[in-house]
Formats: structure tokens, C-alpha cells, sequence
């Protein structure tokens, strides 16, 4: 017999051996108790999951010989549903069958009886690469099917469904596995599998997976080929690319003592070795988030990541202020490898930024600013004057001469006081949307008010309630990406903005900023600037392929901060 792979041989037979998915198996097991079998149910959620799993699990326990609800394996429906001979649960890949005809197809073939079980199951696997037109076709049938047959559609992207089809599903949203699952289940397969490990390889591939089954298990089975009957960690390194933990408190270490030549050498050997430079930035970054916990808190108990000596060897490099611009500039750092064909390089001018973050640019003091600038405007075009030194006072400063006779449009002048923000909350309860929420403001987006809101965006700080004013400053700092009649969603570079404008308790402050500034009344959400990238290019593509809801399909009316 040919090789089975790990997900494929230890794939849960029962309810019982699904892992990190109670809730849901909960509700299933419920159903067959009450009776209460839906015709149509929707599984969404990221990828490995258990997504298709649970839906075989669930058309063996509606098929069972041994009664509605059973999984006994042993009887010919469900050794034929676990080998994928069945020929009364029938698995569709909308990735390959798309089109309309295949729906067709499938339509006529609903109408005959199961074979030798109670129900005619049909999985759909990625639903939402199905076309429009297919959907249609369906739509009747999925909502009124013949009492034999049951539909389970599967999907990564149920903001991809038109809303039709959402409507007539019972949705079940499958999370994330917890590390301890994922860690119990590799544990339970090394052990039957006579495989020995090292300490630390079941965190690392935990780590690696990032919550997804199958992904843990295919790592797994990629180490295993490479190493044989026994996982170190130095072979996790050399398989996937990363790095131990004292090499990254190495490189922090070079940051605080300002060494440049040492930390752009590091660099260049994480290149040489194909470290995974990505997940090199994310695994620094949660090393330094525990680095600024433990140093504001001095607890221990709540670190995550590392060690609590390494914690601590970090935390004494830096103060909390370079922490907390260290953390700001990897998150950078993280978005704009989105866009770079080259993330070393990228890596490296954050590098070189955070060796440089002590560096304060010194601004020179000008009294009265606005009535000079005014008195400038009222001049002809001049030629740049010298610049002002820092010890020059503003009453000596005079008009230079003009050399054309084109007069500049006078144009209101904005004061930019210095400005605390630090007064603004930014822990507590936050509000959250989800992305599909986004995209369903997108599809409402009023352009012009966008258009009319940017135009006057500068204008922030000129509000005159003096208690708003460090709320505009936060807001200046961010872009408008979306204005409905309800919303305003505005992007930021920084995680901190974001945190204080979607506090709970600052909403009422910034909606009335933006009430003072344009006159509406709206509740006010912020973003990641990488957020709001990947948004339009899902907006586009879904437009591209015509699979974009009307804007009459989609109810915002019940899109709430919540």
C-alpha cells in the first residue's frame, strides 16, 4: 500500500476525537438527539481546521447502521464514508466544478434515494469559488431539497457567499486550534508513530502551525522525512527556516548597544541560512510584547512567549518608550513585506531605523507662528530664504524680496500646538469588526463624502473645544477609507492609534470631532493600514468576478460597534 499522510491516517473517526472544536461538536451531537436535522448547513473557518472532517463525521453519524447519531466504523456505511466509496455522501470540489452544468448535473442526480443509508449527503468544499450563476441554479434546490438529502458547504471566505446562500444555511464558525490541543495531538501521533523528539520541537511546530491541524500534521510528516526516528530541534531550524531564541536576544542585544556592522552581518547569515525572515519579525515581536509586560508589570505569569530569563535579559536592554517604538516599527515592518519582493531588505532599513530611534530631530521654537505665515502668504513668490538657526528670534525675521509678480493664494493656516495625547485611553474594552462587516461598508462607501471629509481633513485642529483636541490629533494621523451614512473607517500606521479610537470609552470624543469637522453624526472605526490593502484587493477581485453583492443585498442598517 502507498504511503498515507499524517492528516490522512489520524483523521478523527468520531465526534470524540475532534480537537479544539467543543462548541460545534456540542451542537452536532445535539441535533441527533432533538431530531432537529437542518437541510443545509455552512462550515466556515480557517483552513485545517476540521472543516471537512467534521462534515464526514457528521454524514456517518446521519448514515450509521447502528443508529441516527452513531460512528461505529465497523458497518459497511461507514467504513465505505471513510475510505470515500460511499456512494450516498458525495464530495464536490467547487474549485473544479464551478460552472453551472455541474450544478445541473447535480441537481438531477438529488431527485434518487440513498443506496444503503438514510441520507444523500452532499459536501461542497470551497463553496465560495463557485460562480454566480452556479449559486442560482442552486439556490431553489438548497433551500427546498427532497427530505433525503442533507448539504454541507465548506469555505474559508464566507464573505465570498452571496447573502441568498448564507440565508438559507445553518453557519457554524470554526476557530483556531488552542496550542494544547495541537500539542496533545502531536504528542498522541509521535507516540504511535514510535518517533522520539527533543524539548521544545512540539512547541516550535505548534508555533509554526498556527492553529491548523492538518498544517501541524503535514509539518510533521515533512520532519519526520527529514529526519528519521528521532526530531531535534536544530532540524526544525534547518527544515523551516527559523531561529532559536538566544539568536534573536543576540540581535536585540546588537540594537541596544548600537552595534550597525554586527546587526547587518546577522542579517546576511539569516539570508544565507533561508531563515524565514516574516516569521523571524512576528517571533521578535511577541518577544518584545512580553519584554514590555514584564517590565510594567514585573509579573511573570503573564509572559506567553519566552523564558522568564530571556524575558528578563530583554526588558533590562531598553526602557518601555523603546520598547513600545520598537514594537511600533516591526509592526511596520511586518505590513510592508506584503508589498516587497524582498523582506531582508526591508528587514534590514527597519534594522537600521530602530538603531536609530534615540535620535531626536530637534524642532526650533517660532513664536507666533500664524501671523507670520499669513504675512508670507501675503507676499509674491521668493526665493527660499536661509535657514533660520536655532538661536535666530522670530521678530528679526524679515519678508525676502520678491522675484515674480504671480501672487500665491492665500490659503487658511493651520496651528500645530504641541499636543497630548497621552491623555487619550487606550486600554480597556475595544470594538471590533469583522472583515466581512468591512466589506459590506465598502459596498456602501459614499465617495463623495470621502472626497468632501478628505478635502477638510487638515482642518482637525482647528476645532475649538480644547478637550477634543488631542482626539483630532490621533485622527490627522490616519487616512479616511470608508464613509457611509452610519461609519467612518480611517487607517492607521501604528497599533496604538487604533487601540484608543476603537476604545469604548473614547468613541463619543471622536464621533464628535468628526460631527464639528463635516457636520454627521457617525461611529468612527480604525484599521491597520495592511488591513485596509487586503481589503481592496478582495473587494477588487470578488468585483472582477462579479461575485461583489449589490449594495440593496447587503442590510448595514445591523452593522454595530460591538
Amino acid at each position: 500500500m502507498s504511503y498515507l499522510a499524517l492528516y490522512r491516517k489520524y483523521r478523527s473517526k468520531t465526534f470524540d476525537e475532534i480537537v479544539g472544536q467543543d462548541a460545534i461538536v456540542q451542537t452536532l451531537k445535539n441535533t441527533f438527539e432533538t431530531g432537529k436535522i437542518a437541510h443545509a448547513y455552512l462550515f466556515c473557518g480557517p483552513r485545517g481546521t476540521g472543516k471537512t472532517s467534521i462534515a464526514r463525521l457528521f454524514a456517518k453519524a446521519l448514515n450509521c447502521k447502528e443508529g441516527l447519531g452513531h460512528q461505529c466504523n465497523n458497518c459497511i456505511n461507514c467504513t465505505e464514508i471513510n475510505s470515500g466509496t460511499s456512494s450516498d455522501v458525495i464530495e464536490i470540489d467547487a474549485a473544479s466544478n464551478s460552472g453551472v452544468e455541474q450544478v445541473r448535473n447535480l441537481i438531477e442526480k438529488i431527485q434518487y434515494t440513498p443506496v444503503s443509508g438514510r441520507y444523500k449527503v452532499y459536501i461542497i468544499d470551497e463553496v465560495h469559488m463557485m460562480s454566480n450563476s452556479a449559486f442560482n441554479a442552486l439556490l431553489k434546490t438548497l433551500e427546498e431539497p427532497p427530505a433525503h438529502v442533507v448539504f454541507i458547504l465548506c469555505t474559508t471566505e464566507p464573505y465570498s457567499l452571496l447573502p441568498t446562500i448564507l440565508s438559507r444555511c445553518q453557519r457554524y464558525d470554526f476557530k483556531k486550534i488552542n496550542d494544547d490541543g495541537l500539542a496533545n495531538l502531536l504528542i498522541n501521533v509521535l507516540e504511535q508513530e514510535k518517533i522520539t523528539y527533543d524539548d521544545g520541537v512540539i512547541e516550535a511546530i505548534v508555533e509554526i502551525a498556527q492553529g491548523g491541524a492538518r498544517d501541524a500534521l503535514s509539518l510533521l510528516d515533512q520532519l519526520i522525512a527529514y529526519s528519521g526516528v528521532h526530531i531535534s530541534i536544530d532540524d526544525i531550524q534547518s527544515v523551516f527556516g527559523i531561529t532559536n531564541t538566544q539568536e534573536k536576544i543576540n540581535l536585540l542585544s546588537l540594537i541596544s548597544e548600537y552595534k550597525t556592522k554586527e546587526v547587518i552581518e546577522t542579517v546576511k547569515d539569516f539570508t544565507l541560512r533561508n531563515i524565514d525572515i516574516s516569521r523571524f519579525t512576528n517571533e521578535m515581536l511577541l518577544l518584545l510584547k512580553d519584554a514590555l509586560i514584564y517590565k510594567q508589570t514585573d509579573n511573570s505569569e503573564l509572559l506567553e512567549f519566552g523564558k522568564e530569563d530571556d524575558i528578563i535579559k530583554v526588558a533590562d536592554m531598553f526602557n518601555i518608550s523603546e520598547l513600545n517604538k520598537m514594537i511600533e516599527l516591526f509592526m511596520k515592518c511586518k505590513q510592508d513585506y506584503k508589498s516587497a519582493s524582498n523582506p531582508s531588505f526591508v528587514f534590514e532599513i527597519y534594522l537600521l531605523k530602530a538603531l536609530s530611534m534615540d535620535e531626536e530631530v530637534s524642532e526650533i521654537k517660532v513664536e507666533k507662528p500664524i501671523k507670520i505665515q499669513k504675512e508670507l502668504q501675503k507676499t509674491l513668490v521668493f526665493e527660499e530664504p536661509e535657514p533660520v538657526k536655532e538661536e535666530t528670534k522670530v521678530e528679526k525675521v524679515e519678508t525676502p524680496k520678491p522675484v515674480e509678480k504671480t501672487v500665491i493664494e492665500e490659503k487658511p493656516v493651520i496651528s500645530q500646538p504641541n499636543i497630548d495625547v497621552s491623555k487619550v485611553k487606550s486600554t480597556g474594552d475595544t470594538y471590533n469588526l469583522t472583515n466581512e462587516e468591512l466589506i459590506n461598508l465598502m459596498i456602501h462607501g459614499n465617495k463623495v463624502k470621502r472626497q468632501d471629509y478628505s478635502a477638510i481633513w487638515d482642518q482637525l485642529l482647528n476645532i475649538q473645544d480644547e478637550s477634543l483636541i488631542p482626539f483630532a490629533s490621533i485622527l490627522k494621523n490616519g487616512s479616511i477609507f470608508v464613509v457611509t451614512k452610519t461609519f467612518m473607517v480611517i487607517a492607521f500606521s501604528f497599533s496604538s492609534q487604533i487601540a484608543k479610537v476603537n476604545n469604548k470609552e473614547n468613541q463619543a470624543s471622536f464621533s464628535k470631532v468628526i460631527e464639528l469637522l463635516g457636520g454627521d453624526k457617525l461611529s468612527i472605526y480604525g484599521i491597520d493600514r495592511g488591513l485596509s490593502t487586503s481589503l481592496i484587493k478582495t473587494f477588487l477581485g470578488l468585483q472582477q468576478v462579479n461575485k461583489l453583492p449589490k449594495p440593496s443585498e447587503v442590510d448595514i442598517e445591523n452593522i454595530k460597534l460591538k
